[in-house]
């Protein structure tokens, strides 16, 4: 996927409401520093949203034809990209998130289980998206 795909998908999830994302961030799995949180503190802004993470930190500071590949680790962003662009069923994502909770503090483990269940079906739906729209 190329960053103008992904920005053209998911410029109007903002708003989408994403329960299961909340859920697994607030069982503990969650970015604590480093990337996305340091330029968000940066900013002022205290709780970033997986939104603004997408959107406003990777996808505003990368070139429009930039590659969002599996070189990408969040966890929780590619979750939150599952849910809300409805990539991945809800109960696949209930099971995943309950399984990624059973080690909250486990990234490695988290973020290989949130990218074997969710990245090629991401990645299906955005360039279909794109596909559609250049026809």
């Amino acid at each position: 996927m190329k960053n103008y795909q992904v920005r053209a998908f998911f410029i109007d999830k903002k708003d989408v409401a994403t329960p299961l994302t909340d859920d697994l961030i607030a069982g503990g799995y969650v970015q604590k520093r480093g990337g996305y949180i340091d330029r968000a503190r940066e900013r002022g802004i205290d709780r970033p949203t997986q939104y603004w993470h997408l959107i406003e930190s990777w996808s505003a500071a990368s070139a429009p034809d930039a590659t969002f590949g599996r070189s990408i680790k969040c966890g929780e962003l590619i979750f939150w990209m599952a849910e809300s662009s409805g990539a991945v069923s809800a109960a696949a994502l209930e099971r995943l998130k309950d399984d990624v909770l059973r080690e909250p503090s486990n990234r490695v483990r988290g973020n290989g289980l949130i990218q074997d269940a969710c990245f090629d079906a991401i990645a299906r739906v955005v360039e279909a998206f794109d596909a559609g729209a250049s026809e």
